[in-house]
């Protein structure tokens, strides 16, 4: 018998793990324009779900776009892990946001605690789509991206605000086949293809070449706008290194929201449980080391 895949309709929250909470708040609402929506401490029914007890009774905050998307970014407090360099390890490494203008976002942040790294750039020539790239207050690394051309061709969604929600989560790991071998195995996942191409910030860090040719893949989420994108790193880069209990830190992970919590061929960290009001949620340990949650409504 084939085994029903889960079906990932969109991604509904990105976690960023901080030492500072009141700093990463102050930086996202004067200068991302998202709004605190929840704040709190972590429940033992949260931590729970995560496998991360070291974080129960830690700071929570929650952010959203300012038109009231709901897709958020949520930040949670952990200790300070002192060797952890963006773009340098396994696991979740670069959340995109979509925007209505890149060039007026530059504008807005290049005198922002944010660190520019990468100014507003068009994928080539002829692309309508044109991003940068920057460095967060806990190194979170955030693409904002516009696009002036047909959003039906690129299943690019419409920003409704200038800087609005998520619509790409990006993984990075040192065997691309395996990761995107147990996406497509375990969810009802699009194929948008393979890509070879220069990223610059991505050489950057790692000490390569601007023009060395990195290899992706993307996959598509059920509601429009929504996708996974997979990086390819080199053998040398490890999985992110955690404080004992707690999540790790930069993009420590992502919450997708889905039809229904089955069982897949990796172990949940614990069974279905109701960690938020009207949400059942489970959490697993992919093959790159990432914490990805899922969660379905009750």
């Amino acid at each position: 018998m084939t085994k029903s895949k889960i079906n990932i309709k969109r991604i509904k929250m990105a976690t960023i793990s901080t030492s500072d909470i009141s700093g990463f708040q102050n930086d996202y609402t004067n200068w991302l324009q998202y709004n605190l929506i929840e704040s709190g401490f972590v429940s033992e029914s949260m931590a729970s779900c995560w496998g991360a007890e070291g974080c129960l009774g830690k700071k929570y905050i929650l952010l959203g776009p300012d038109n009231g998307n709901d897709v958020y970014i949520r930040a949670v407090e952990i200790d300070p892990v002192s060797d952890f360099k963006i773009l340098n390890t396994q696991g979740w490494s670069a959340l995109e946001i979509t925007v209505q203008d890149v060039d007026l976002v530059y504008k807005l942040l290049k005198d922002s605690p944010f660190k520019i790294l990468g100014i507003p750039r068009a994928l080539n020539d002829f692309s309508p789509i044109k991003a940068m790239q920057i460095n967060g207050p806990a190194k979170e690394v955030v693409y904002l991206t516009g696009n002036t051309g047909d959003r039906l061709k690129s299943n690019h969604p419409e920003p409704t605000t200038l800087i609005d929600r998520i619509f790409i989560m990006v993984l990075a790991g040192n065997d691309l086949e395996k990761m995107k071998k147990f996406y497509m195995d375990n969810f009802s996942l699009g194929f948008q293809g393979d890509m070879t191409l220069p990223i610059k910030i991505l050489s950057d860090a790692q000490g390569l070449p601007e023009d060395h040719n990195h290899t992706i893949s993307v996959l598509v989420a059920a509601e429009r706008g929504n996708k996974i994108e997979l990086d390819q790193y080199p053998d040398r880069f490890p999985v992110r290194s955690v404080n004992k209990g707690q999540l790790a830190p930069g993009i420590s992970m992502a919450t997708f929201e889905v039809d229904r919590i089955d069982r897949i061929s990796e172990s949940y960290i614990c069974e279905p449980i109701e960690a938020y009001e009207g949400y059942k949620a489970v959490t697993f340990i992919g093959p790159a080391g990432e914490r990805t949650e899922l969660i379905q409504k009750i």
